[in-house]
């Protein structure tokens, strides 16, 4: 069983097309795969030009780092969807894809439909199976009702983030640095006494729990 931690980088379609029901498109494409033991054995990264918008939004360039120049020349999404699922397929295992969120299965769903892509019958096995939803799975084992954001997560377990957030592979090997930890028991057991002891009340009463405003971390 190979493991692939996938992440999307994505921007607005052109308000010309407002009566779409998908709204965004992918522009970069990038993931980790790890093996049984977690570890990373291969990656995959490729910028996607978009079809509906022939700029890139000033608020996307700014997060992402990514400029129309920079995907003017990439490959096209049923293009850049061929390369990812090969990459995905040519293990010759079993795989499982999770993504930090539920929503970067929910758009590449909607832009199957929205471009008409045709899967094969191997590449249901990339895109027909709804992709793990780790940050769900991440909060409901410490108990957050709130949706974490990566950063946050990886702070709470003393890891440095690594790269440029918004960056889909520097996003994508963070995310599969927190999943190693959150699949080692005595890691993860040693992740959630810290969070134990930051949640504990202080002298004023409070604690830092509290203190916490999460919602500007929830994030995907």
């Amino acid at each position: 069983m190979k493991h692939i931690v996938v992440d999307l980088e994505m921007n607005s379609i052109s308000n010309k097309y407002k009566d779409f029901d998908c709204t965004m498109e992918t522009i970069e494409i990038g993931a980790i795969m790890l093996d049984e033991n977690y570890q990373e054995i291969s990656s995959f990264r490729t910028y996607v030009k978009p079809e509906y918008n022939n700029r890139i939004r000033p608020l996307i360039s700014r997060l992402t780092g990514i400029t129309y120049d920079m995907v003017i020349n990439a490959p096209k999404f049923d293009e850049a969807m061929k390369m990812f699922s090969n990459w995905c397929l040519g293990v010759n295992d079993d795989i499982k894809i999770y993504a930090w969120s539920e929503n970067d299965y929910k758009q590449i769903s909607k832009e199957i439909s929205l471009k008409k892509y045709e899967l094969s019958l191997d590449e249901e096995r990339v895109y027909l199976i709804e992709w793990h939803d780790f940050q769900a799975e991440f909060d409901k084992e410490l108990g957050f009702e709130k949706q974490l954001s990566l950063k946050m997560a990886l702070d709470m377990a003393g890891v440095d983030f690594l790269g440029r957030e918004h960056s889909a592979l520097d996003d994508a090997r963070n995310t599969a640095k927190l999943f190693n930890i959150f699949n080692d028991r005595e890691m993860f057991d040693c992740t959630l006494k810290k969070i134990a002891e930051a949640m504990k009340p202080t002298d004023f009463g409070t604690s830092l729990g509290s203190m916490f405003d999460l919602s500007g971390f929830a994030v995907a």
